[in-house]
């Protein structure tokens, strides 16, 4: 039988707001039974969507009421200096003080990275906490991080973003020793700065499974699991995939309303192409987990929709019966010694 686990969930966050986040708590409490929320936001805003809701649902929500939320736009410093009592805050501290398992929120992804770290804090051997997500491969799919929480890296934060990729792969997926690749403008050993090299150095020598240096196109070829990179580098391969799929599927459209020639043979690969692009529909796997933290916190994409957002929770649940945090601080731990001896 599955943990009971508590979600803390930002109601103000996101681009809808209650309007879709409510309604994405209660799907997700009936498809887990031993699932629980705590909604934070504006209790006006919340109420209409808890109206009728049978008792066995009802008993498992609680409501904390805030008028305050982190705008989207708000900048990181700010809202660490202002957004105390916000819906963002007091969801993450539920986390920090024991009364939850785990945040979701849609909201300010820079706020949302510095309230956790103040708040929750890092894992004892984790710098930096990063944002993880994943990529359709030729086999399923690759996950990757950073994705932009973190602009400019050392070697160190590399190796504990491989660490942090491997726990969540092999914890949450299954997968038995997931191969981890450093993204790097060549695979032979010789390519890349002082810094990916120093960062070799140490997963070649550690128990993780890394496989080498891999360039971009490995990514989406399914021989490896985890690839690991700096946030401006992850965030860039993120969204230029999502573009190359919309543009592709644009083209597609374009080509179909030429004539009955063009919509003959067209037909023919439309299906299989609008399936390839829905592999990069944020809300087919929504749910970037920000990973690094003494709790498990999730990031909704701002424009997830209410069967996007219920992913992410169920994510979040999954993230935290499989006790992912504490799995990383003991792998990380295992390395650190390995490479002080």
């Amino acid at each position: 039988m599955p943990d009971p686990i508590r979600l803390a969930v930002d109601v103000a966050g996101g681009d809808y707001g209650a309007a879709v986040s409510v309604p994405a708590a209660i799907d997700a409490l009936d498809q887990d039974a031993l699932l629980s929320v705590s909604l934070f936001g504006d209790e006006s805003a919340i109420r209409p969507y808890l109206a009728g809701l049978p008792a066995v649902s009802r008993d498992r929500i609680t409501l904390t009421h805030t008028a305050i939320a982190v705008p989207m736009d708000q900048r990181p410093a700010r809202a660490l200096r202002h957004g105390r009592g916000s819906s963002l805050w007091l969801a993450l501290e539920a986390v920090a003080n024991g009364d939850a398992d785990a945040c979701v929120s849609a909201g300010n992804t820079g706020a949302l990275m510095v309230l956790a770290r103040r708040l929750i804090g890092t894992l004892n051997g984790i710098d930096r906490p990063a944002l993880m997500s994943w990529l359709p491969s030729e086999t399923g799919h690759t996950y990757l991080l950073d994705l932009g929480a973190n602009i400019g890296v050392r070697a160190e934060h590399l190796v504990q973003f491989a660490v942090m990729g491997t726990v969540f792969a092999a914890q949450v997926d299954g997968i038995d020793r997931p191969a981890v690749g450093l993204v790097n403008v060549g695979r032979e050993d010789s390519k890349g700065d002082n810094i990916l090299q120093s960062a070799a150095r140490v997963l070649s020598e550690s128990p993780l499974n890394y496989i080498g240096f891999v360039e971009g196109n490995d990514i989406y070829q399914g021989g490896v699991n985890v690839v690991v990179c700096d946030g401006m580098i992850g965030n860039i391969v993120l969204k230029s995939s999502e573009g190359l799929a919309r543009m592709l599927f644009s083209a597609l459209n374009t080509h179909l309303q030429r004539g009955w020639r063009a919509r003959l043979t067209g037909w023919v690969g439309a299906s299989v192409l609008r399936r390839w692009v829905a592999q990069f529909d944020p809300g087919a796997h929504n749910g970037a987990a920000l990973l690094g933290l003494r709790g498990v916190v999730v990031k909704s994409h701002g424009g997830a929709d209410r069967a996007a957002t219920t992913n992410a929770l169920s994510r979040a649940a999954l993230e935290a019966r499989r006790n992912v945090p504490e799995n990383i601080e003991t792998l990380v731990k295992t390395i650190t010694e390995k490479v002080e001896t």
